[in-house]
């Protein structure tokens, strides 16, 4: 049986943070970017992150595990939206929204938040710079 993978979105598959800071400058007043309909559809992937759901689905069973946002709903469609856009259909079938990570079983779970996961966490942006070293590292477990 392949391990399970479950990966963030925001801040790990796309540059959530980018967009917010630059939506702040242009709206000052709206303290939740994210919260503006079509926030999530246009956010630009973090560099080599599509190359590494791609390569990692070789040799995983690879899940995207996405907290919404409360102060969107909509936040949902573009979310999935996000996912077909850049991962294809077959991704989109392997997306779960939860607002609470930790009652997901796995392997492995990328994010670059927190959560006190049943399985091995895989800090990205922290102990993991980029996603050269995430796929690294797991080719190796």
């Amino acid at each position: 049986m392949r391990k399970r993978i479950y990966i963030d979105m925001d801040g790990v598959l796309c540059d959530f943070y980018k967009a917010a800071q630059k939506e702040l400058l242009e709206n000052p007043s709206q303290p939740y970017s994210q919260s503006k309909w079509g926030f999530f559809i246009k956010l630009e992937p973090i560099e080599d992150a599509i190359w590494a759901f791609k390569e990692l689905s070789k040799h995983f069973d690879v899940w995207i595990l996405t907290r919404p946002s409360t102060k969107n709903i909509g936040c949902y469609t573009e979310k999935a939206q996000w996912v077909l856009d850049h991962l294809g259909e077959e991704a989109l079938e392997r997306l779960i929204l939860s607002c609470d990570k930790t009652l997901l079983k796995g392997d492995y779970l990328i994010d670059d938040n927190y959560w006190n996961f049943d399985g091995e966490h895989i800090f990205f942006g922290k102990d993991f710079k980029d996603w050269k070293s995430v796929v690294n590292y797991l080719l190796t477990k």
